[in-house]
C-alpha cells in the first residue's frame, strides 16, 4: 500500500469516528417533544377537542395539536393535566374517564388507562410505578406500574384528591373536596403504598410546593355550601398555609383571596431559587416572598386560567383562555412581570410541564 493511500484511509477513519463522536455528544439530536413544554388544552366540555401543545424552549415555537397530528385520531373530552416519567408522558383526559401514554420523541400513542372515574393528576414515584389522583366525594389514588401501564392498586384519601408531591419516602396529596369539602393532606408510604398520616390544613387544599427550605406550601381554595340549585349558598376566603411536610406542623397562614372567588382556577408556583411564590387567584398572579405574612399587589393582572414558571429561566408562562370556543394565548413575562411575546395555543389552556 502506498503512503498516500494509507494517509487517505487514515484521514477517513479519523473523520468518521470523529462524526460518531459528535452524535453521542449531542442529546438533542432525535429528541423530538423529550425536551421543553407540554401545555394540556382543555376544550370545550363534551366535545372531544382537548389538546396537547408543544413549546419548543430553544426556538421559542409552539406546536399545537401534536397528538392529533401524531396518532390520527381526537385526543379526547377535557384534558386535564399530564405528568413525565422517563420518556413517556402521561396526558390525564379527564371527562374521557382515561389517561392516554405517548413515547416523548414520537409522541406515538404507547398505551390507554381505561377504568377511571374522574382523572385528575398523574405522578412518577420512582422508576417503577407512578401515582394517579381520581374521585370526586370518594377520593382515591391508583397506583400504575410504569412498564405495563396497568392499575396495580388503589390507595383511599380524602375527597377530591388533585396534586400530589413527592418528600422523601413519601407522597403528599391534596385533597381539593371536589364538588364538596374537605380540609386535609394524604400522607402515603411509597415503598409500601399505604396512608400513614392524614394532616388537616385549610378548607379545600388543591396545590402544593415545596420551597427551599422544605417547607410545603399548600394553598386552600376556601369551603363551599351550596344550594339546591347548585349556586354559592356561602364560602370562606382562600388562604396560602406553610408547614412542615415530614410531621404535619402548621407554621403560617396566610390570607390571599375573598368570597366569591371559588371557581377561579386557583394555581401555585415557585421560582428557580425557591425563596419566591407565586399563585393564581382573582385577578391575575401573585408573588410572595417565604416570609410574607398577608397578600401583595398583582404581580401580572390579567385573568388567566393557568400558569407555569420555567425552572431553567424563571420565565413565567402563563395560559389565556378567552372562551371555550376559540384558541387560547400562551403569554409569556420576566420574573418582573414584564410581558415578553404571546403565541396561540389550543381551546382552554390550563395546565403546563416543563421537562
Amino acid at each position: 500500500m502506498s503512503k498516500d493511500s494509507l494517509t487517505i484511509m487514515l484521514f477517513l477513519g479519523i473523520t468518521l469516528l470523529t462524526s460518531c463522536v459528535k452524535e453521542k455528544q449531542d442529546p438533542e439530536i432525535n429528541s423530538g417533544y423529550l425536551h421543553g413544554a407540554l401545555i394540556t388544552n382543555e376544550g370545550a366540555f363534551g366535545n372531544n377537542n382537548g389538546s396537547v401543545s408543544y413549546f419548543n424552549t430553544d426556538s421559542s415555537t409552539v406546536k399545537n395539536h401534536v397528538f392529533e397530528s401524531v396518532n390520527g385520531r381526537p385526543l379526547g373530552d377535557v384534558v386535564q393535566s399530564v405528568g413525565i416519567a422517563g420518556e413517556k408522558a402521561f396526558i390525564v383526559v379527564n371527562n374521557s374517564q382515561k389517561v392516554e401514554v405517548v413515547d416523548l420523541i414520537s409522541f406515538n400513542s404507547i398505551g390507554v388507562i381505561n377504568g377511571l372515574e374522574y382523572p385528575r393528576f398523574f405522578l412518577a414515584v420512582n422508576d417503577q410505578k407512578g401515582y394517579l389522583t381520581d374521585g370526586n366525594f370518594a377520593g382515591r389514588v391508583y397506583v400504575i406500574d410504569l412498564a405495563t401501564l396497568k392499575i396495580t392498586d388503589t390507595i383511599p384519601c380524602g375527597s377530591g384528591p388533585e396534586k400530589m408531591i413527592l418528600f422523601d419516602k413519601t407522597v403528599l396529596v391534596a385533597n381539593s373536596g371536589g364538588w364538596g369539602n374537605d380540609s386535609t393532606i394524604t400522607v402515603i408510604d411509597i415503598a409500601k403504598d399505604e396512608v400513614t398520616a392524614t394532616w388537616t390544613v385549610g378548607q379545600n387544599p388543591s396545590d402544593i410546593v415545596l420551597d427551599k427550605d422544605n417547607q410545603l406550601w399548600v394553598l386552600c381554595k376556601g369551603k363551599v355550601v351550596w344550594n339546591s340549585d347548585f349556586t354559592i349558598a356561602y364560602e370562606t376566603s382562600s388562604s396560602l398555609i406553610a408547614m412542615d411536610p415530614g410531621s404535619g406542623k402548621l407554621k403560617k397562614n396566610v390570607s390571599i383571596g375573598s368570597m366569591g372567588d371559588y371557581f377561579w382556577p386557583q394555581r401555585l408556583g415557585i421560582n428557580k431559587t425557591k425563596d419566591r411564590i407565586f399563585y393564581l387567584e382573582a385577578g391575575g398572579i401573585y408573588s410572595i416572598s417565604l416570609s410574607a405574612t398577608n397578600s401583595s399587589k398583582p404581580l401580572i393582572s390579567k385573568n388567566l386560567y393557568g400558569f407555569g414558571i420555567d425552572p431553567s429561566t424563571d420565565l413565567i408562562y402563563t395560559l389565556f383562555a378567552p372562551s371555550f370556543t376559540t384558541s387560547g394565548l400562551l403569554f409569556r413575562y420576566q420574573s418582573d412581570g414584564v410581558v415578553l411575546d404571546s403565541l396561540e395555543v389550543g381551546i382552554g389552556p390550563s395546565q403546563i410541564v416543563f421537562n
